[in-house]
């Protein structure tokens, strides 16, 4: 029997694309989110996190699936805020 997945909220988050990779990577299916969760039932408030493989995202609810658990994305990491903006200039250039 399935049970439903938790919902839990993600701060000074990031995403990366494996757990041995110290690189940023875009928010998209297949990588992996990083960073501080809060309300989730198995893990202690604000542990630094790595998640299983993003499996889907609804940027309008700031919403990324993984196989167990729904992550509420809240504040992005001050580092990946400013490899955000690099990447999307760069690529805009």
């Amino acid at each position: 029997m399935r049970t439903q997945k938790p919902s839990v909220k993600i701060e000074e988050w990031a995403v990366v694309p494996g757990l041995n990779t110290a690189s940023y990577q875009d928010l998209r299916p297949g990588n992996l989110l990083v960073g501080k969760v809060f309300g989730h039932p198995r893990i202690d408030e604000g542990a630094f996190i790595f998640s299983s493989p993003i499996l889907s995202l609804d940027i309008n609810n700031k919403a990324v699936v993984t196989q167990n658990t729904v992550y509420r994305l809240g504040e992005a990491s001050r580092d990946y805020k400013a490899w955000t903006r690099e990447h999307t200039t760069g690529a805009a250039a």
